[in-house]
């Protein structure tokens, strides 16, 4: 133990503190940042639905 450095043992610890985090935030269902892809999804459903109003829009102010 002792001829590990200080610093290694904050990062260690870091380490192991990230990892239990990153677990109790799985069993507990909250989202990581992996898992936002279908919430992503939706709003660039929602985006692209709207560029095609707008696209519309400019179309018929054209004629």
């Amino acid at each position: 133990m002792e001829s590990i450095p200080w610093f290694a043992w904050i990062a260690i610890v870091a380490i192991i503190v990230w990892g239990l985090v990153m677990v109790v935030g799985s069993i507990t269902g909250r989202s990581m940042p992996s898992s936002r892809s279908s919430a992503d999804q939706t709003e660039i459903d929602q985006l692209k639905q709207r560029v095609s109003e707008l696209e519309m829009q400019i179309d018929r102010m054209s004629r």
